[in-house]
Parts: structure tokens; C-alpha cells; sequence
């Protein structure tokens, strides 16, 4: 997924340059600070051993390779930390064993294999996203041009989640007010990390959002964030409550992170011509329920959804513009009491498959996420 960020513009539009002024600038030779490692070290690193459909029996380890030889173009980040977001635990129950894992990260740039752009990010606190050569480890090899980005507002530990929340909430907004224009939506499982974002964003964008949560305790939490609108699932007459308010709120887009038949309940309830966008399964079953007359007669669509699909949509213009407002928003927001802040629980790489079935046997990731610190 987030290899697709193969598109040049992002770090050249941080640095205030466009594709064509790099093209006047020939700097072939290496750089590196006082911090890079040296040559033929070795590094700590996650590696899925083997997959498996039920997450106690997964497999990882921590093994210690090589650090690999940069080329021209590429960066040496020096990692300071990690997030376990649900698109990285995802694979390890269906990609093969051996690989590395782990999709975004934070750290400092330590050292350039050459290149303007790669030499101009050499000391700098960047966001990455390494999802080839994963990011779970203490040295990570990103390209400068395809995937790193300054990030100045927040310590580099507090960055780690700088790509996949947040970047996915502007999505969303962005694509209700501008394809459906709307400034209202339901958003279900909404008091996870990526909900609460959602929520505190929303207060300043004049966008309303109905938040769908599973249990009580979440509707204070999403209260106190200053969520207006909490609908809680424990209510016996939820869907009649979700009913009035689409109808009052005259609501035609939903964003469903929980998949089965949540989202044909949605179908259901929205009015002609509505959508309901797919972006996870937490029901862990296909989605369901979906009536045939709403589809051919009334008009109401099922769509995925997908960060990347947003990123690429327009072509390259396009993708110039989204990038550069959500990296905008995004590195603001990372700051202190901001909006894209996240609520972590630190481990160290040996720890952190315990930490995680900790957590994913326990209360679950409400709450906080996992972050593995490198630093």
C-alpha cells in the first residue's frame, strides 16, 4: 500500500522545490553525521517468522543484520520509533514468513547516499513510510524522493504516527465535502485512535460527524474530546437513534471500519443515492446484508476504502495538492494537545510481540497504541 507513494513531489514540495528545479542540481557525493553508524555494523530488526490465522500463534523475531549500503537517492534513518497500527498487524496473518515488517515510522536522518535531495535531509527529523523493507527496526534505508518527510512540530518519538491515522481522517473529510458536499457523515468504531482524530479535527473544519461506538465508556471519551454526536451500539434502540439522525441530518455517506453486516445495516438505514465506504473488517467476516433493491433501484453504493486510492486519485497534480495540505495539517497537528496526537504504550523490540497480545487479549487499542522505541 504505501509503496505507492512512489511519486516525487511530496519531499520536493517540503522543501519548497518542484520536479523541475531538481533537475538543476548534480550532487553525487555522500553525507553523513556523527551519528551514522559505521561501515559493516549491524542492526536490530523485526521479522515476521511465521503467519498464522490466529494472532497467539503468530511468529516474529528480532534478528540482527547487516545495515545495508545506501545509493544515490536514498537516506539512512536512524529510528526513534514505531507504531502497531491494524494495517501492520494485519499481514501477519496472510503475507508469508521471513519478511520484515512494519509500515511507517519516525527518526532522525543520519546519512545520504548521495543526491540533492537526499543530501539537503541529512540531520533532519523525518516521518517515513518503509513498507518494503519495514520500518520496524533501529536503522531504516527510505528513498528520500518516495517516502520521507520533515516533520518539525512534535519530538521525533511523538511523529511515529505521522502517516496512516492521519492522513486517513483528511482523506475521508476530504472526500465527503468535495465528492459527496457534504460537511456530515457517520464514522463506526469511533473511539479508536484514528476516531478520536477524527473528532478533534472535525471541531475545526465546521464538519459534524455521528459517531458510532461499541460500548459506554467510549461515549465519554468521545464526549470529552468534544465529540457533539455519540451513538452507542449497548442502546437497545441504537439504530432507531442512527435512523432519526440521518434523517434529520439529511446523511448520505458513512465510513465503516467494522465490515460484516454493520455495513449492510448502513445501506439499509442511508438514504437513495448514499455511500457507504468500506475501510476495515473488525468483524472479521465479508460484508453482509446489503439489500439488492438499494443497490439497482435506489441507487446506494458499497465502495473500499483505501488511503492510497485518495493519494493517486487526479494523477500527479492531484496528488501534489493532498499531499502537501495533509502533510501541512499533519505536522501542526502532531504537536502537543493536537489533533494528530497519539496516546502510545512503549516496548522494546523484544517486547513487543508480548505487549501486543497484551493488549489484543486484553482491553484492546482504544485507549493507546503500541509504539516500539529504537531510541
Amino acid at each position: 500500500m504505501l509503496s505507492l507513494l512512489a511519486l516525487q513531489p511530496p519531499v520536493l514540495l517540503a522543501f519548497g522545490l518542484g520536479a523541475a528545479t531538481l533537475s538543476f542540481f548534480v550532487f553525487s557525493g555522500a553525507a553523513t553525521t556523527k551519528d551514522a553508524p559505521a561501515s559493516g555494523a549491524t542492526m536490530k530488526k523485526i521479522f515476521l517468522k511465521s503467519p498464522n490465522a490466529d494472532m497467539n500463534k503468530v511468529e516474529l523475531e528480532v534478528k540482527n543484520v547487516p545495515i545495508p549500503r545506501l545509493k544515490k537517492g536514498q537516506v539512512l534513518v536512524k529510528v526513534s520509533a514505531a507504531p502497531v497500527n491494524p494495517s501492520d498487524y494485519g499481514v501477519w496473518i496472510t503475507s508469508e514468513g521471513g519478511r520484515a515488517i512494519g509500515n511507517e515510522g519516525s527518526g532522525v536522518v543520519v546519512a545520504s547516499g548521495g543526491g540533492f535531495v537526499a543530501r539537503r535531509m541529512v540531520g533532519k527529523t523525518v516521518g517515513f513510510v518503509a513498507q518494503e523493507t519495514g520500518s520496524y527496526g533501529e536503522y531504516s534505508v527510505v528513498d528520500a524522493l518516495k517516502g520521507c518527510f520533515p516533520l518539525s512540530s512534535a519530538p521525533v518519538e511523538d511523529c511515529a504516527s505521522f502517516f496512516v491515522n492521519p492522513f486517513t481522517v483528511i482523506a475521508m473529510i476530504h472526500t465527503a465535502q468535495k465528492i459527496h458536499k457534504t460537511n456530515v457523515f457517520i464514522h463506526t468504531a469511533a473511539a479508536s485512535q484514528l476516531g478520536q482524530m477524527m473528532v478533534k479535527l472535525c471541531k475545526t473544519m465546521d464538519v459534524k460527524v455521528v459517531n458510532l461506538v461499541r460500548r459506554r465508556e467510549q461515549v465519554k471519551l468521545l464526549k470529552d474530546l468534544g465529540a457533539e454526536i455519540v451513538v452507542c451500539q449497548e442502546d437497545s434502540d441504537w439504530e432507531e437513534q442512527l435512523k432519526n439522525l440521518i434523517s434529520k441530518m439529511k446523511i448520505k455517506v458513512a465510513f465503516d471500519c467494522i465490515g460484516g453486516k454493520m455495513s449492510g445495516q448502513l445501506v439499509s438505514m442511508l438514504p437513495p443515492k448514499s455511500t457507504t465506504y468500506v475501510y476495515g473488517g473488525l468483524a472479521k467476516e465479508p460484508v453482509g446484508g446489503v439489500p439488492i433493491v438499494d443497490l439497482i433501484y435506489r441507487k446506494k453504493q458499497v465502495k473500499g476504502f483505501l488511503l492510497t486510492h485518495w493519494l493517486l486519485d487526479g494523477g500527479i497534480l492531484g496528488t501534489l495538492s493532498r499531499v502537501r495540505f495533509a502533510l501541512k495539517l499533519v505536522d501542526d497537528g502532531l504537536k502537543k494537545g493536537g489533533w494528530a496526537e497519539s496516546q502510545f504504550v512503549d516496548c522494546r523490540p523484544e517486547e513487543m510481540q508480548k505487549e501486543f497480545l497484551k493488549m489484543w487479549n486484553g482491553g484492546g487499542f482504544t485507549g493507546a497504541k503500541l509504539r516500539i522505541r529504537f531510541d
